[in-house]
Formats: structure tokens, C-alpha cells, sequence
């Protein structure tokens, strides 16, 4: 057997051997579930946040109010058109229908709810919260100075809720409107805007009156509410853009973070690998037959079997789960995304994009870890390092929302932002030829970095220079 595969084999059963690979193995899954879908669930499991309306004019204080119940009801609307336009499209304008003939929110709900119960039950079982996200109570106290016990939270109201904020409202001398926001959630915005719409929309009809228009008239004009539809030219169907066309754009990003993950966290397992087996005299052992770059090479490939032996758990569990998810993507929301993960072009480019970034980011930590004697040697380098593993992600979101932007397209020729913009850009119709284009240069990059990173690291393990050394020189100079 030749050296590469004993030292490949030799890290391999070492890392195999230990307990956190079991646990890595076993807990992994469960750590990326509740990431991805953790805040979900916490955003549908928080009850609505109190608020009360301290008004000078009970016809601002009526008018915010309407404004929050308005919103409330647009909310559920749209909660409920998304998911039945992804789960039951069959349904989806008949229950819409039953929810606009309904008088109010609660009845809304409950009418659509009952279509959906006669015409697709099986649709039911991940049927959407419909929480409101405010509910507006009268305000314990009648000037805001008397609120503030209630706004720290020193005191509750009489049914043990706290008070999450109030809106004062009140007219400056011109008789226009001030909105104060008293609250402890100082990064929270949201209730002031609806406000602000509200109060502009009041005075508004303040100003429509004074011209001597009806009440009944400047109501009708600011009913006046434009659809939105957005289509993709891509598509030759008449329906606008639904979760279906959605869903791969947030598998790529779920993939890339967890390519970020991984990669990042597999380079620095070589990195500590390297450390203590320099520091524990191994490697001058394994330097008496072996290669320095025969050990660069083996130390690669022992690594990425550990990460083939987890992708092969990880793999065949969730690929079962995700295809019978996908079987039901018909008439199943979270079918629709199970099979968005599917897409040829994301597996192709997360599996690129792992194999070269692996590659790529292993040979830069195991050269690092060469010039170590000490993991607290390794912080110093660690910094500009992952100062460099974090740019990648810095550009992730301005490539979700415009993925064919020119410096999305020319950082993704960049091969160390290549394997997570490549991710990212493949929903938006990413050509095979330029997916075959920017591999190729990632594995030609890939060369380059494993030769200079083998000379790095024959000069830390055979040369001994470390950056102990290097500073001791500097300092004497």
C-alpha cells in the first residue's frame, strides 16, 4: 500500500475511533433541522405582542387601531393564499373568496378554513399559524407618563400579560400628527410604521374634507388597492410565481451555510490535527518514510473519508426523507421544498463546491497548522483566515436577491467565493457550461494551493519554522 493511503488510513480509523465523530454523526442532523426550521417554529410559537394606544384624539387612536386589524387581516390572507397556492391550488380561489365574503378576521379564517376541510383535508395537517402578531388593548393608565411601570415591566395588566409597547399619538399646535413609540424593544420598528401609514392616510382625509369631498368619497379613494403578481419570463404558464419557483432559491441558501459549515469545520480539524501531532513529535516519526507531501496528500484524504463516511449517513437518511417529501410535492408544501433540494444543478454544485473548497481550505489549514507549535500559535493565524472563509458569505444575500448582478458573476469566478456562489446562482438558470468553467478553475486553483501549501509545510515539519521562531528572530533583530 502506498504511503498517501497509510496515512490516509491511519487518520481515517483515528477520527473514526473517537467519540466526537459519533456524536457528530448522530447530533448533526439535528443541530442543521433546528437551525433551519427553529426560527420558524419560534416566530409561529410567540403569542402576539401587546400594545395599547394612548391618544389625545379617539379618532387617531380608532384609526391606528383599524390599521393593526387591517394588517392582521392581510396577513392571514396572505398566509393563507401562499400555502394553499403551493399545497391546493385547486382550492385556492374559492377559499379566498370565502375569506374576503366573511365579515371579519376570526369568520375570514374560519371560511376558508372550511373550504380547505371540504375540498383538500389532506392539506390541513401543516395548515399555517394564523396568530396576529399585535393585539391592541385599552391602555391601563390615561396619560403615557402613568405608563411607564407597565412599559419596564414593574407592573402587568390584571390578566398577567405585559405590555410589549404603547403609541402615543397627539397633534403639534399646527394640529398635524406626532407619533411617540414608548418601548424597551429599541431595535423594533414595526408598530410605528403602521401608524405612520395610518396617520398619513387620516390626514389625508383630513385634508380631502377640508376641500369639501365626502366622508364616503375619500374612504372609497383610499380603498383603492392595487394585485401584485410577479411572473417569471422563463415560464411559458399563465400562474404567477409561487413557492414551487421560490423553494430552490432557499434550498440554496440552507446549502450553502451548511457548505460553510462544513468546510470550515473540517479544515479545522486538519489544523488541530497537525498541531498536536507536531507537538507530540509524531510527524518526525511519519518523516522517516514518509514524504512531506506524501502526508499532505494523505492527511486530505483520510479527512474528506471521515466527511464521506458522514455524508453517507447523512446522505441516505435525509435523500430518503427528501424524496418521499418530493413524491408528495403535488399536494404537500414541504414536498414542494423537499424536492427544490433535488435539483441536479444544486446537488452537482454542492457536491463540486465541497470536494474543491475542502480541498482548497484543508491544504491552506494544515500548512497554517505545520507552522504552529500551539493551538494558541494557530488564534494569531486564524483571524485573517477566517476573515477570508467569512467573505464568501458576505456576498450571499445580495446574490439571493439579484444573482445575475456583475459583481455576483465576477466574484464567482473567484475560486474561493466559487463553491457558495456557485450554490447560490444555480436556481437562477446557471448554464452547465459555466458550472463546468468555474470547476475547472477551482481544481486548477486546487493545484496550485496543495503545491505551495506542501512547501509550507515541509518548511514547518521538516525545516521546524513556526511562527515562535519567526518571532524570536524578528525579536533579536
Amino acid at each position: 500500500m502506498s504511503p498517501i493511503l497509510l496515512v490516509a488510513r491511519r487518520d481515517y480509523f483515528a477520527y473514526m475511533g473517537a467519540w466526537g465523530f459519533w456524536l457528530s454523526l448522530l447530533t448533526a442532523p439535528l443541530i442543521i433541522g433546528v437551525l433551519l426550521f427553529g426560527p420558524i417554529l419560534l416566530a409561529r410559537a410567540e403569542p402576539p405582542r401587546v400594545l395599547t394606544i394612548v391618544a389625545e384624539r379617539s379618532t387617531d387612536a380608532d384609526a391606528v387601531r383599524a390599521a393593526f386589524e387591517a394588517s392582521a387581516l392581510r396577513d392571514a390572507r396572505g398566509g393563507i393564499s401562499a400555502y394553499l397556492g403551493a399545497a391546493a391550488p385547486q382550492v385556492q380561489a374559492e377559499a379566498i373568496a370565502a375569506f374576503d365574503a366573511a365579515p371579519n378576521r376570526e369568520a375570514a379564517i374560519a371560511a376558508a378554513r372550511a373550504v380547505v376541510t371540504e375540498r383538500a383535508p389532506n392539506v390541513l395537517t401543516a395548515y399555517p399559524s394564523l396568530s396576529p402578531r399585535y393585539q391592541i388593548v385599552d391602555p391601563p393608565a390615561a396619560q403615557i407618563e402613568a405608563m411607564r411601570p407597565y412599559l419596564d415591566g414593574t407592573r402587568t395588566l390584571p390578566d398577567g400579560r405585559s405590555i410589549y409597547g404603547a403609541l402615543h399619538l397627539r397633534r403639534d399646535a399646527a394640529g398635524a400628527p406626532v407619533i411617540e413609540y414608548w418601548s424597551t424593544a429599541l431595535n423594533h420598528d414595526e408598530p410605528t410604521n403602521v401608524a405612520h401609514r395610518a396617520m398619513r392616510l387620516e390626514m389625508q382625509r383630513e385634508a380631502l374634507a377640508a376641500q369639501g369631498l365626502a366622508p364616503s368619497e375619500a374612504e372609497r379613494l383610499q380603498a383603492f388597492d392595487p394585485q401584485i403578481v410577479q411572473f417569471d419570463p422563463r415560464s411559458s404558464g399563465s400562474q404567477g410565481v409561487t413557492l414551487r419557483e421560490r423553494a430552490p432559491f432557499f434550498a440554496a441558501l440552507a446549502l450553502a451555510f451548511i457548505l460553510w459549515s462544513i468546510v470550515f469545520s473540517v479544515a479545522n480539524m486538519l489544523l488541530n490535527g497537525v498541531i498536536e501531532e507536531k507537538s507530540n513529535k509524531i510527524l518526525d516519526t511519519l518523516l522517516t518514510s514518509v514524504s512531506p507531501m506524501q502526508i499532505l496528500i494523505g492527511k486530505l484524504l483520510g479527512v474528506a473519508a471521515v466527511s464521506a463516511t458522514l455524508f453517507l449517513f447523512w446522505g441516505a437518511l435525509g435523500g430518503t426523507l427528501l424524496t418521499i417529501a418530493a413524491e408528495r410535492a403535488s399536494d404537500n408544501i414541504f414536498g414542494q421544498i423537499a424536492e427544490a433540494f433535488l435539483d441536479p444543478r444544486l446537488l452537482v454544485a454542492f457536491f463540486i463546491g465541497f470536494v474543491a473548497g475542502y480541498l482548497m481550505y484543508g491544504a491552506i489549514f494544515l500548512a497554517l497548522g505545520s507552522l504552529c507549535e500551539s493551538v494558541q500559535d494557530a488564534q494569531t493565524l486564524l483571524g485573517p483566515v477566517a476573515l477570508v472563509l467569512a467573505m464568501p458569505m458576505m456576498l450571499i444575500t445580495p446574490a439571493l436577491d439579484n444573482p445575475n448582478a456583475p459583481i455576483i458573476e465576477a466574484a464567482s469566478w473567484i475560486p474561493i467565493f466559487t463553491p457558495f456562489l456557485m450554490l447560490i446562482r444555480a436556481p437562477s438558470g446557471l448554464a452547465w457550461t459555466e458550472i463546468a468553467g468555474q470547476s475547472a478553475l477551482m481544481f486548477a486553483t486546487v493545484v496550485v494551493i496543495l503545491y505551495l501549501a506542501s512547501l509550507v509545510f515541509k518548511a514547518g515539519v521538516v525545516d521546524q519554522v513556526s511562527l515562535s521562531s519567526w518571532r524570536g528572530r524578528k525579536t533579536k533583530g
